[in-house]
């Protein structure tokens, strides 16, 4: 069992569909609603209402504004699409208590693996690329349980709610499994994400959390 190659893809339409595209394997082969991401340029954005899709990645980023009561769902999911140097929308991202489409959706981002593997797939968030810690206020500043980022696994199912609570995602602690086996052949694993900031939240400058897949195989 060889190393399978992965691409990570997002769907940035309001399209609840499938990646049917990758019946080749190729790095670039996603269905017209999908798009490949570039994981050493491209980032996932969480951002406020007034940013909008298209908006060109060099003008004003509005971050989210931390509530004066409760707990606030990014109201907007972008990936600042460095090649086309813009925020491209993830719309159908997180539930109905934001902004956008999102809901009980379940085609929103996807993970193609192109071979078998010898484990369940995770996934996973961490400080920096050496994954080393999940410490990021963002991802609970070492309380797994308080982390901002919540996912949900959607490869065989929809959420089931258009208010899905999801996992907190903060290294190994809390992460969330992709399928309910190892792969036995090529595959799309899909996941939906949202961020929730609470009201007593410490304001942050951007952070630099990284998702992380990790899996097995021989």
């Amino acid at each position: 069992m060889a190393l399978p190659n992965t691409y990570w893809l997002y769907n940035n339409t309001a399209n609840d569909g499938a990646n049917t595209g990758n019946a080749s394997g190729g790095a670039g082969d996603a269905s017209s609603n999908w798009v490949v991401l570039d994981l050493t340029n491209d980032t996932i954005l969480f951002l406020d209402a007034q940013q909008t899709d298209g908006d060109p990645d060099s003008g004003t980023k509005y971050p989210i504004v931390i509530p004066d009561s409760g707990d606030l769902e990014a109201p907007k999911t972008f990936v600042d699409d460095d090649s086309a140097e813009i925020f491209d929308q993830v719309p159908l991202a997180g539930t109905t208590n934001g902004e956008q489409s999102g809901g009980d959706t379940r085609y929103v981002f996807a993970i193609y693996f192109d071979g078998a593997t010898a484990g369940i797939p995770t996934l996973e968030a961490w400080d920096d690329n050496t994954h080393a810690t999940a410490e990021d206020d963002f991802l609970g500043g070492g309380t797994p349980a308080d982390s901002t980022l919540l996912a949900i696994a959607t490869t065989n199912g929809v959420p089931g709610s258009a208010t899905w609570a999801g996992t907190p995602l903060s290294g190994t602690d809390s992460r969330i499994e992709l399928d309910t086996g190892a792969l036995s052949a090529a595959k799309n694993l899909y996941f939906n994400i949202k961020q929730v900031i609470p009201d007593d939240f410490t304001p942050q400058s951007d952070s630099d959390i990284v998702l992380t897949l990790r899996f097995l195989y021989s």
